[in-house]
C-alpha cells in the first residue's frame, strides 16, 4: 500500500504541513498572548497619595498592589513589560525609584520574578501558549511517525484498527450497551445530589453555571437516569441507533456533570470521553432493529464491506483507555521532583496504606515490610499505564489482548489493594478483546447482504465485498469523522496534561496517586488531620452534618486569622449544610490525626489542635455570613 504514488505524496505533504505548523504555532501564540509580566517594586515620592498611586498603576498597567515595609514602596505586577512602558515608568515624576528594572536600558532585570501573560488578555494568555506548545509536540510526533512508517497520518492513526464486519460491530454494540446500562442503573443521580452544596467539586465556569441551573430545575435532574436508561435500551437493541445513541450521550454528559460534583473527575472522565468518541460508530447496520425493519420494508441493506470503519467501534474504547493511563503515567513521572522517584520510593505502598480501610484485604499493608517488592509493584503499575496505549497501534490482536490482561491486573489491583472499583475504566477494556477473530466466526455465518456496491463481488468466506481498487477484502478505512475523533482523543490529552488541568465531564491530566514521599517520615508529615465542624449554641456544642474538605479548612484558618473575605466564604459554605444557624454563636474545627505504625502495620489516632472558634458577629442575621 505504501508503494501507491498517491499515498507517498500524502504522507510527505502531511508530514511537511505538520512540521511547518509545529514551528509556527508556538511563536504565533506568544505573539498573540503577549510577553510574560513581572513583579517590580515602585517607590513613590514622599508627597504621593492614594489617588496618585491609582493613576500611575492604571496608566502603566500595574496590577495587584502589595505594600512593602517601606512607607512609599509598593510591589506591583507589571503586565506590559515593553521598553516604552518601562521608560515611561522610570521617567514619571511621581515615581522616585524602581527595582527589578534596568533604568538605563529600560528593560526588566534578569532577577525580576516573571508572572502570567496578561498584556492582551486578563486571563488565558498562558493557557493559549501552553496549548500551542502541546499541539506543536503532537504535530512533530505525527510528522516523525509519518516519516518513519512512510504512511499518511490519516492511515497512521488507524494503523491498529481491526478490519471487522457489520455483524461484529453490532455484537459489540449489544455487549457494550448491556454493560453500560448496568452501570447507569446502579449509579443513578437525582436532585438530592445537588441539595447539599457544601462539598461540591467544581471545575470550571461551565460546570458551575450548569450545576446552578440544574439546582433550579430539580425535575430535570430527576429525569437524567430514566432518560439514559430509555435511550440506552433503544440503542442497544439497535432502534434508530444513531439518534438514540446521540440522545443517550447527551444524558450521560448531564449525569457526569452531576456525578463529578461529588466525586473527582478521573474515575469517570475517560468513560465519558469514550462515549463521546463512539458517536461516529457504524454499529447499527447489522444485528439491530434498524436492519430488521429494512428487510421487512424491502429496502437495501445498509451493510458495507468489512473494514476499519466498522473496526473503529470495537477499537476506540481501548485507545481512550490507553491514552488516559499514559497520561497517568506521565503525571507520575513529572509531578514528583525526580523522574524515577515514584518507582524508587516504592510509592504504591504509601497509597495502599492510605486507602487500606477501603480494601477488602490487608495485603497492601504488607508492602511496608518489603520495600523491594513495593519498588517492583510500582514499576509494574507505571509500565502498564505507559504501555497500554501501544495496543491501540499494534495490529497483532494477541498483543492487544495481552495488554488488556495487564490492564485488568492494574485496575483489579486498585480494588484488591485499595478498595477502588471504577466501572468506567473496566468498560473501556472491552476494546482490548480480539473482536476481529470473533468477527471471522460470525462472518462465516452471515448471508451475503443485498445492495452490493458497484464493480464489486462478494466473498462469503470473509463476509465482505471485494471492490475495485482494493487489494483484498476489508480494506475500507475509517471515515473522516472517525479519524478526527482519534486525533481529538490524543490532542486533548496532550493539552490537558501539559496544562495540568481538570475539567468536567471528560478532561483530566489523571494525577491519581502521582504524589510520592521520600520516606515514611515524609509520608506521616503530609497527612492532614480529619476535622469535624462543631457549632456552639445555647445548648452547648453540637456537630454540623458536613465533612470539611481541605479547601474549606484553609479558608476557615484564614477566617480565624481575620480575613473578612474568607469569613464570608465560610458562612456561605456552612449554609449549604442545611443546618439552622440562627442560634449559632461560634464554630470550631475539631479533629484527629491518624499516623501509621510501621512496625505493627496499624493506624494510631491522636487529637489534633483545634482551629477556632470563629465568631458569628450578628447571630441569626445574614450580615454575619
Amino acid at each position: 500500500m505504501n508503494d501507491n504514488p498517491t499515498l507517498r505524496t500524502a504522507w510527505r505533504r502531511t508530514a511537511l504541513i505538520c512540521v511547518v505548523l509545529a514551528c509556527v504555532l508556538p511563536p504565533a501564540a506568544r505573539l498573540v498572548a503577549g510577553p510574560k509580566g513581572a513583579d517590580i517594586h515602585v517607590e513613590f515620592q514622599p508627597d504621593g497619595d492614594a489617588a496618585t498611586r491609582e493613576r500611575v498603576a492604571a496608566r502603566y498597567r500595574l496590577i495587584n498592589p502589595r505594600k512593602l515595609e517601606d512607607t512609599y514602596t509598593w510591589r506591583y505586577e507589571l503586565t506590559d513589560p515593553s521598553r516604552a512602558n518601562i521608560e515611561a515608568i522610570v521617567r514619571d515624576p511621581a515615581i522616585n525609584d524602581t527595582h527589578e528594572v534596568d533604568r538605563n536600558s529600560f528593560t526588566l532585570s534578569p532577577t525580576a520574578p516573571r508572572t502570567s501573560r496578561r498584556q492582551r488578555f486578563a486571563a488565558g494568555g498562558d493557557t493559549m501558549v501552553g496549548i500551542a506548545d502541546s499541539l506543536a509536540l503532537v504535530l512533530i510526533a505525527v510528522a516523525a511517525l509519518a516519516a518513519v512508517t512512510r504512511t499518511a497520518p490519516s492511515l497512521l492513526f488507524q494503523r491498529g484498527i481491526p478490519e471487522v464486519d457489520a455483524a461484529t460491530a453490532g455484537l459489540f454494540r449489544i455487549v457494550f450497551g448491556v454493560v453500560v446500562l448496568a452501570f447507569f442503573a446502579t449509579h443513578p443521580v437525582d436532585a438530592s445530589w445537588l441539595a447539599a452544596t457544601f462539598d461540591l467539586e467544581i471545575e470550571g465556569r461551565l460546570q458551575a453555571a450548569l450545576l446552578e441551573w440544574l439546582r433550579g430545575h430539580p425535575a430535570v435532574v430527576n429525569l437524567i437516569t430514566p432518560w439514559i436508561l430509555t435511550m440506552g435500551i433503544a440503542f442497544t437493541v439497535g432502534l434508530l441507533t444513531r439518534l438514540t445513541f446521540t440522545l443517550f450521550v447527551a444524558g450521560a454528559l448531564l449525569w457526569a456533570y452531576v456525578a463529578m460534583s461529588l466525586d473527582s473527575t478521573h474515575p469517570h472522565a475517560s468513560f465519558v470521553l469514550g462515549l463521546v468518541v463512539l458517536l461516529p460508530s457504524r454499529w447499527g447496520d447489522a444485528l439491530s432493529v434498524d436492519a430488521w425493519l429494512r428487510r421487512r420494508r424491502g429496502r437495501d441493506s445498509a451493510v458495507q464491506p468489512a473494514g476499519r470503519h466498522y473496526g473503529y467501534t470495537v477499537w476506540v474504547p481501548g485507545l481512550v483507555f490507553g491514552v488516559g493511563y499514559a497520561a497517568a503515567a506521565w503525571a507520575k513521572l513529572s509531578i514528583p521532583p525526580g523522574w524515577t522517584d515514584w518507582i524508587l520510593n516504592g510509592t504504591v505502598k504509601y497509597h495502599f496504606i492510605t486507602d487500606s480501610n477501603l480494601a477488602p484485604f490487608g495485603w497492601g499493608l504488607q508492602l511496608a515490610h518489603y520495600p523491594r517488592i513495593a519498588i517492583v509493584a510500582s514499576l509494574f503499575a507505571l509500565a502498564t499505564e505507559a504501555l497500554a496505549v501501544t495496543a491501540a497501534f499494534v495490529r497483532h490482536e494477541m498483543y492487544r489482548f495481552g495488554m488488556g490482561l495487564a490492564s485488568v491486573a492494574l485496575v483489579g489491583g486498585f480494588y484488591v489493594f485499595m478498595g477502588h472499583f471504577w466501572p468506567g475504566w473496566w468498560i473501556l477494556i472491552l476494546g482490548f478483546l480480539p473482536w476481529r477473530r470473533l468477527g471471522l466466526v460470525l462472518g462465516r455465518l452471515n448471508p451475503a447482504p443485498t445492495g452490493a456496491p458497484i464493480n464489486s463481488t462478494y466473498d462469503p468466506i470473509n463476509s465482505a465485498y471485494v471492490e475495485a481498487g482494493f487489494s483484498r477484502p476489508g480494506l475500507r478505512t475509517a471515515s473522516a469523522v472517525q479519524v478526527a475523533a482519534i486525533i481529538f482523543v490524543i490532542a486533548q490529552q496532550a493539552i490537558f496534561s501539559t496544562l495540568t488541568l481538570e475539567r468536567a465531564p471528560m478532561f483530566s491530566y489523571y494525577p491519581m496517586y502521582a504524589v510520592t514521599y521520600a520516606s515514611p517520615a515524609a509520608y506521616e508529615a503530609s497527612r492532614p488531620p480529619r476535622y469535624r465542624i462543631m457549632a456552639t449554641t445555647d445548648r452547648g456544642k453540637t456537630p454540623l452534618g458536613c465533612s470539611p474538605h481541605e479547601e474549606f479548612v484553609r479558608q476557615f484558618q484564614a477566617a480565624v486569622e481575620g480575613s473578612e473575605e474568607a469569613k464570608a466564604g465560610v458562612w456561605t459554605a456552612l449554609r449549604g449544610c442545611g443546618e439552622n444557624l440562627d442560634t449559632v454563636r461560634d464554630v470550631t474545627l475539631e479533629g484527629e490525626a491518624r499516623t501509621f505504625d510501621w512496625d505493627r502495620l496499624v493506624f494510631v489516632t491522636r487529637a489534633a489542635p483545634a482551629i477556632g472558634p470563629l465568631q458569628a458577629e450578628v447571630i441569626g442575621s445574614p450580615v454575619s455570613y
